[in-house]
């Protein structure tokens, strides 16, 4: 009358089923120990692709400045074939001085680029910036309160010398800024390469321009 006992086996089957569930291999989808190596390859991948557009936008910026400043020696220089040119009342040798710190800047970035972990170009470079804007200050001064060549009684040439000077300083305050901000985040421990490379070409660029603005507008 008794019914008959059934031997228990649910123990040992869902022990099975875990140990078969624990063998199941991971999907395919998600493999493994892989997406911190994928998420490091997207983030080189944007990083580059950053720096390669912050890269071009800062070429096609300078080749239009060069341009116009390019356009406006070549206004100067034919205006300059019509009539004669004033000698301007300022020492040629302080501007050639003055326009030297550019140069010898531009040398020292240049071998900057070698030594990428040390900031000592970067900062000689923003000295001697400095140094540039005020000497460019002082003549420009000098040139008006002084020996008088003042817009718009000087005409043409004072036009040119003031306007010019002014702009050039313009740009030139800029890079040295730039640099300034260089300088200042690599004491906090940013990665500054990318940007101080392109700030190089920036000073590049301000002594090529003053290049064109001593022989177009300062010499006699």
């Amino acid at each position: 009358m008794s019914a008959e006992r059934k031997p228990a086996v649910d123990g040992p089957r869902s022990s099975e089923s875990e140990t078969r569930a624990d063998a199941t291999p991971p999907s395919r989808s998600q493999p493994l120990g892989m997406t911190p190596l994928t998420e490091a390859r997207d983030a080189g991948t944007e990083n580059a692709n950053a720096e390669g557009t912050a890269w071009l936008g800062t070429v096609l910026g300078l080749a239009a400045w060069t341009m116009f400043f390019a356009s406006l020696a070549f206004a100067v220089g034919w205006y300059r074939m019509r009539e004669p040119w004033p000698t301007l009342p300022v020492s040629l040798l302080g501007l050639s001085l003055t326009g030297l710190l550019l140069l010898v800047g531009s040398a020292v970035l240049h071998l900057g680029l070698r030594r990428r972990e040390s900031p000592w170009p970067a900062r000689c470079a923003l000295l001697l910036g400095l140094g540039f804007l005020a000497l460019q200050a002082m003549w420009t001064h000098q040139a008006w309160w002084t020996e008088h060549v003042r817009i718009p009684e000087g005409g043409v040439s004072a036009s040119a010398f003031h306007g010019l000077t002014a702009l050039h300083a313009l740009h030139v305050l800029v890079v040295t800024f730039n640099l300034f901000l260089v300088c200042w985040r690599h004491t906090r421990g940013a990665d500054v390469r990318a940007s101080f490379r392109r700030h190089v070409l920036g000073w590049h660029f301000v002594t090529a321009m003053w290049v064109l603005l001593f022989v177009a507008v300062y010499l006699p």
